[in-house]
């Protein structure tokens, strides 16, 4: 680890403040394993993965998995359970319950401009893991209490992530 050291230069101002300059001691990365080939530099794969393509069967290329590098670039589509409803929590003041506020668009054809409704829904957040700010996925569930009735299915993405 690098540590950050102060150190004062014999030069100082005229109202005697001495000056400070930083010091940061380098680091040894030789020791640091390494995953990638050492001359590689980040651009397109050439070489041999043509050829390994040309080689496999059509069996082979019919099931996704087997083609190099598709589990890094394939995203498959999300199926959201049915009626799940994606919302910001924007209250966790209570005890295991979220307020998540829901908003829907509609196009009014007359103006062609799209209304943004929000409706607020409460949902057990059995654990407590949720912030204000946090994109969740709610899903309906048996009801709970008098205005809860959704669960906190998957946190999408907390506060300040992208």
């Amino acid at each position: 680890e690098a540590s950050l050291r102060l150190m004062s230069s014999p030069q100082t101002t005229n109202n005697h403040i001495s000056q400070f300059t930083l010091c940061m001691p380098t680091r040894n990365f030789s020791s640091m394993e390494t995953a990638t080939i050492e001359n590689d530099d980040g651009g397109p794969v050439t070489g041999g993965f043509d050829a390994t393509l040309k080689e496999m069967t059509n069996e082979q290329l019919a099931d996704m998995s087997t083609i190099p590098g598709w589990n890094l670039v394939h995203n498959p589509p999300r199926h959201n359970p049915r009626g799940a409803l994606v919302g910001k929590v924007v209250s966790d003041k209570m005890q295991k319950t979220v307020n998540v506020a829901v908003d829907r668009y509609r196009i009014v054809p007359k103006y062609r401009k799209r209304l943004r409704y929000t409706k607020k829904f409460m949902a057990h957040d059995e654990h407590e893991v949720c912030n204000v700010g946090d994109l969740v996925m709610i899903v309906p569930c048996q009801k709970i209490s008098r205005h809860k009735h959704f669960m906190v299915r998957e946190i999408i993405r907390a506060k300040g992530q992208l």
